[in-house]
């Protein structure tokens, strides 16, 4: 009987999301993990792997949240690095892919389901184009798609969260200048996280340490000053994602996929969204037919599951028919 399993992981330095599967096979689950640390994740991915031991180890796909170098990733969120030796020493075996986060999540979106999609920009996705895809969490993940030629995709790494951010809007130059005391130089990533929704909130007069579950909540019961906060982050994400979609000529669509933006889902303002997203200038004309989706689920392992095929199985010996030519 054909066997073999392949482990697919997302390590952000804070927890962990953790999938066997067959090659081939999309995740239908996963496991979160609280994961801190290199030990932790080190007993995390044994413990996974004994359970699993019967079926054996193909092979194993992990990303991290931080850029990808020479077979490293320092996770920004986390004081430990991940390298693909120090996997492969762990899981046991040589086939170990490490990928940053958004080219895993990049890699994951062309195999969405319809049911795992919501329109919130609308446009036709042009053929064999390039997509982009951008997550707000506790950073801001960036990264694109490029087709082949024949059939599949390229990631395109990008640490693109760390740009400059202007502001676009009147409403927004205060809050721009409440982060700038605050930060010194400030970035999209700045605005566009969970600490970034937090920001925007205290610098228009709400709480200094309300998270954005809290200010969620209050958005539900109308607070009006939580509301504004929602509704200048859905713009600077509009802003954002146009920007993202002119980089990476993205005529393929934007992809939104982070645990932050499934928490505000239906709270978004789309109208805010869409109007920033397609003021610009002269390129104006260029975005408004290029459609947004908000994703939702764990985008990073399936697309680490994209990496195995189900030609990857082990078979037994007697299961391999031989052709006498």
């Amino acid at each position: 009987m054909a066997k073999g399993s392949v482990l697919l992981a997302d390590v952000n330095g804070r927890d962990l999301a953790l999938a066997l599967v067959s090659p081939g096979d999309a995740p239908r689950g996963h496991r979160d993990l609280a994961c801190a640390s290199l030990k932790a994740l080190e007993e995390h991915l044994i413990d996974a792997v004994s359970e699993h031991s019967a079926d054996g180890l193909i092979g194993a796909a992990v990303c991290g949240a931080g850029p990808e170098i020479d077979g490293a990733i320092a996770l920004t969120a986390g004081d430990f690095t991940l390298t693909q030796a120090w996997l492969r020493a762990v899981l046991k075996t040589p086939r170990v892919s490490l990928l940053n986060d958004f080219a895993a999540c990049a890699l994951g979106a062309p195999r969405l389901a319809p049911s795992a999609m919501r329109l919130i920009h609308e446009g036709k996705p042009g053929r064999n184009a390039q997509i982009a895809v951008i997550g707000p969490n506790l950073g801001l993940g960036v990264a694109a798609l490029t087709p082949h030629r024949t059939d599949g995709w390229t990631p395109v790494v990008s640490e693109g969260g760390h740009i400059d951010f202007t502001p676009g809007e009147p409403r927004e130059v205060p809050v721009f200048e409440a982060l700038q005391a605050r930060h010194g130089r400030v970035s999209a990533e700045h605005f566009l996280s969970q600490q970034g929704l937090a920001d925007i909130y205290a610098a228009l007069g709400g709480g200094l340490d309300d998270s954005d579950e809290v200010i969620l909540a209050r958005v539900r019961d109308g607070d009006e000053t939580a509301r504004e906060a929602l509704s200048i982050f859905s713009a600077l994400l509009g802003a954002f994602a146009g920007d993202a979609a002119l980089s990476f000529a993205a005529r393929g669509g934007v992809y939104i996929n982070s645990p932050l933006m499934e928490r505000i889902d239906g709270l978004l303002d789309q109208a805010a969204f869409s109007r920033r997203f397609e003021d610009k200038g002269r390129m104006s004309a260029y975005l408004k037919d290029i459609p947004v989706y908000l994703a939702v689920g764990r985008c990073t392992l399936l697309g680490l599951s994209a990496l195995f095929t189900a030609s990857d199985l082990r078979y037994e010996a007697a299961e391999v028919k031989v052709l006498d030519c």
